[in-house]
């Protein structure tokens, strides 16, 4: 497999792939790309120091009485697709003990837009580690799984996964999130196949500019740009949001205003996505319950994924093959996964090697952190989205149903600390997608803080597909496997297009007795 034979191709690169450089070093070889904001003031009454305690009681609450695993909410795989495009668009290396900066003086290591540079690293040029092929022409390496080889990894070498920023390791998080990132590897190598071999690909006027590798890299961007507005935010977004963003007007990229994650999004309300996490997944036909620990372990070793563990995505996502029941995410609202409370010291250090290991309770470290870098209170939100008209009165929530305990007996918790009138924006959200959604998705106050992060920083991107084409961009036909010509409009499509649909060959075995009429 060329990804363990082709080493590196200077020093320097060499040494980051053998890890041979210490820690600091590393991280102080990544370049700001940006800075964050604030979308509400600051809060009139934050949380001290002394006063974190509270935090801490609340955050270990965050957890199920009795597992409840969702129903008709989104599939497994949007819950993986939200942390993969969380990881595109935000990296703060901010020490979990400080100091905390200003959202304007606070670094942002990833690009403000969706430009999969956690994927493409700096190109050929700066991250040729990942890449093979002529000039020009680049593929990205693709890894291979033991012991038959199916080419669904990414590639290792020198005892090290090869990823596009050595620096941030997060899409190593958990079997999920490296298999899902492979599969943008494979889309980017079919985009060069195509635009050699498909004339619907190759003559489209918007593409014609830049080598071919840079036109693949463009294709793919616009794509997934457009999944993520078309297939991820519809269902994720309330449905009173969904409806007033549509109507919003767009954000010129031309207009000198620079555009920069809002910290209510990175700190709060796109972290959502925690309590979507069920404590164990099935994979596949000889892995019916994997649990969330191990996935993570993993997800995180420096070895080729084994046979075993290749995912079914038909079990993530609707409308594909599976052998097994399609599987929805956990509902939103304050439980997070048991697992979430007590993440390892690897996990904990994926973005930055010299994190403190301490909490190890995600819910807990959450809190904490959006408290140090001043976050305002849900109830501060509330207020001001409903004096700009944005949400009614009665979308805000309570005292009385803040405290309330449903899933768990974090609503006592709340009131016994005394933050019910002062609740964290994290909480808030979590209790409002919960009692506002039935758990289904955001509701509208987490609505309108994802939704404007998320289509502001499509809209500003001066060289995505609105920029571009517009908003109402048609799709090209691709060449499919089997022969079929069709556009591609969602995660589906992309892993049809890569044939990664493929299922183990006695897995494919207990779907076609499925498939057979009784």
């Amino acid at each position: 497999m060329s990804a363990l034979r082709t080493p590196p191709e200077n020093l320097h690169e060499e040494s980051i792939a053998r890890g041979a450089t210490c820690s600091h070093a590393r991280r102080l070889r990544s370049q700001p790309k940006g800075h964050y904001s604030r979308l509400f003031p600051k809060p009139a009454r934050p949380i001290a120091r002394e006063e974190e305690a509270k935090l801490i009681q609340l955050g270990n609450a965050m957890r199920y009485k009795v597992e409840r695993e969702g129903t008709l909410t989104p599939r497994v795989g949007y819950t993986y697709f939200g942390q993969f495009l969380g990881h595109d668009l935000t990296h703060d290396s901010t020490p979990f003990d400080g100091p905390y900066h200003a959202p304007e003086q606070t670094s942002n290591y990833r690009t403000p837009s969706f430009d999969l540079d956690h994927v493409y690293g700096g190109g050929p040029e700066k991250s040729p580690y990942l890449y093979e092929g002529e000039p020009g022409v680049e593929f990205f390496k693709i890894g291979a799984t033991i012991p038959t080889g199916y080419l669904r990894d990414l590639p290792i070498a020198h005892g090290m996964v090869l990823i596009g920023d050595l620096e941030d390791r997060r899409n190593l998080d958990n079997l999920i999130l490296r298999q899902l990132h492979v599969l943008f590897l494979k889309f980017h190598n079919e985009a060069i196949k195509q635009l050699d071999s498909n004339p619907a690909i190759a003559g489209l006027e918007e593409l014609r500019s830049g080598t071919v590798f840079e036109r693949a890299h463009r294709l793919v961007r616009w794509h997934y740009q457009w999944i993520i507005r078309h297939d991820f935010l519809p269902r994720i977004l309330h449905t009173d949001v969904w409806n007033y963003q549509e109507q919003r007007a767009n954000r010129h990229p031309d207009s000198g205003e620079s555009y920069s994650i809002p910290i209510e999004f990175s700190l709060a309300a796109f972290r959502f996505g925690h309590s979507m996490v069920r404590n164990a997944y099935r994979l596949n036909c000889r892995q019916k319950r994997v649990v969330i620990d191990e996935l993570m372990t993993l997800g995180q070793q420096a070895t080729p994924i084994h046979d075993d563990y290749l995912l079914e995505w038909g079990t993530f996502f609707d409308g594909l093959p599976s052998s097994g029941p399609q599987a929805s995410a956990s509902f939103i609202d304050t439980s997070i996964s048991l697992a979430m409370h007590g993440l390892s010291p690897g996990t904990i250090r994926l973005a930055n090697e010299l994190e403190s290991t301490h909490p190890s309770n995600l819910p807990v470290r959450t809190l904490l952190r959006g408290a140090r870098a001043g976050l305002p209170s849900g109830q501060e939100v509330a207020e001001a989205l409903l004096a700009q008209g944005k949400i009614k009165p009665e979308d805000r929530l309570t005292i009385s149903q803040l405290t309330e305990d449903t899933a768990d007996h974090s609503g006592s918790v709340l009131r016994d600390i005394g933050l019910q009138q002062d609740t964290p924006l994290f909480y808030y959200l979590l209790k409002e997608a919960e009692l506002k959604a039935e758990g289904l998705c955001l509701g509208p106050i987490g609505s309108h803080i994802v939704s404007e992060a998320i289509q502001g920083a499509l809209e500003a991107d001066p060289t995505g597909y609105i920029a571009a084409v517009g908003r109402k961009w048609k799709l090209p036909n691709w060449r499919f496997p089997s022969g079929s010509m069709r556009p591609i409009n969602s995660l589906i499509g992309i892993v049809q297009l890569v044939g990664d649909d493929k299922l183990l060959p006695e897995c494919e075995a207990h779907w076609r007795r499925f498939l057979l009429p009784t």
